[in-house]
């Protein structure tokens, strides 16, 4: 006879938390809701990370930021030292966004 066994639900723990691709994904869903306002962007991934504890002692935030900008996600504005996008980061949302609704 066919039937259901329930067991108790165990997640795969991840080493080091979060990597990379992963907070790229949440910071670009971030920029949707923020209209591409990369500071608030920011200010609510390090909001996310202290309630859920998104990364660890060996790649904070602080990390994740510098590999945004190494990477060619953001960089800063020489006038007035303000955080902003770059068109990588605008095709990478529209990437994404395709891939959301028609699938990989």
């Amino acid at each position: 006879m066919l039937g259901y066994r329930f067991t108790k639900y165990e997640p795969l723990e991840k080493k080091g938390k979060h990597n990379f691709d992963d907070l790229l994904r949440i910071f670009l869903q971030l920029l949707v809701h923020t209209n591409g306002d990369a500071a608030e962007a920011l200010s609510w991934m390090t909001q996310l990370d202290q309630r859920y504890q998104l990364t660890d002692e060996q790649y904070g935030i602080g990390d994740f930021i510098e590999d945004l900008k190494r990477q060619g996600y953001m960089d800063e504005d020489p006038g007035n030292g303000q955080i902003r996008i770059t068109p990588r980061t605008e095709q990478q949302i529209r990437k994404s966004a395709l891939e959301e609704i028609f699938g990989k």
